[in-house]
């Protein structure tokens, strides 16, 4: 999974590396009219091969999370599986039993993570080729990484996107998630709840950890949400810099490398701190 994000990151680069090129060619409307008339010349397009390449990779890489949750994971618990997610959504019967304390605080953190994921992709990460990050954000509250690899595999940087969204752009019902999203108020929340699940974790003791070390052995329900979070964790650091990238954020190249070593509290983190539209 890190290994995509590496590619990712490499995609990201050359694109900034354009876009820098670009600004730098660009002069003044009173200098172009001294020099008279000039031949234009449009900048040049990010290769189709490299996002292809990028598209490809990420593709292969979400097969294989798909080919290891099916087909490999262990499953030696499926009837214990289904019980612990009954319990957990509580629809299960109340019979006393409680769920691995470490477990229950990841089951937790993973409907925090779609939330972060959905402050990153609605507002900055629109696509080129106009396909939209919400209803891939909207699964991802139900499948994880299951839900959200596949725009990542078709997303392809666009130059149009306007981060932070303008005010009237924030106005109305139809824009209510959006101004969910962009608002401070959702990053303190996040964040808050974050450190609060980390915080429950950390204190479950280590017997709860031995257990939950055993379950992941044995659980394919533990496992794979286990490998879910752990692949979200890889993807946010890259989606963490696009955001920051288009909103300008001048700390980025000094915060972002450690905000990206906290998984879930760093993106909570950087949305708190993110700029707005003024």
């Amino acid at each position: 999974m890190c290994t995509t994000r590496t590619l990712l990151l490499r995609q990201r680069s050359q694109l900034h590396r354009h876009q820098v090129r670009c600004r730098a060619e660009e002069r003044p409307a009173s200098q172009l009219a001294d020099q008279g008339p000039k031949q234009s010349q449009e900048p040049p397009q990010q290769p189709a091969t490299s996002n292809l390449a990028v598209s490809i990779g990420i593709g292969l890489v979400y097969a294989a999370l798909l080919g290891y949750a099916f087909f490999l994971s262990p499953n030696q618990t499926p009837f214990r599986d289904q019980y612990f997610l009954e319990k957990l959504v509580g629809v299960g019967v109340q019979d006393g039993v409680t769920i691995n304390s470490v477990f229950s605080q990841l089951f937790l953190i993973m409907g925090v993570y779609p939330a972060i994921y959905a402050a990153l992709l609605i507002p900055s990460a629109r696509s080129a080729n106009k396909i939209p990050a919400w209803p891939f954000v909207a699964v991802s509250f139900f499948l994880g990484a299951f839900a959200l690899g596949p725009y990542f595999a078709l997303w392809s940087p666009s130059q149009d996107v306007q981060a932070p969204p303008r005010k009237e752009e924030l106005e109305g019902w139809k824009n209510l998630g959006l101004k969910i999203t962009e608002s401070r108020a959702n990053g303190i929340l996040l964040l808050v709840a974050s450190l609060v699940i980390f915080g429950q974790a950390a204190t479950a003791g280590g017997a709860a950890w031995a257990e939950y070390g055993r379950l992941f052995d044995e659980s394919r329900f533990v496992h794979v949400t286990s490998v879910d979070f752990l692949t979200l964790s890889c993807f946010a650091p890259f989606w963490m810099y696009n955001d920051a990238s288009a909103r300008q954020w001048e700390p980025r190249d000094k915060l972002l490398p450690i905000l990206s070593l906290l998984p879930v509290v760093g993106p909570a983190i950087y949305l708190v701190l993110r700029p707005r539209a003024e």
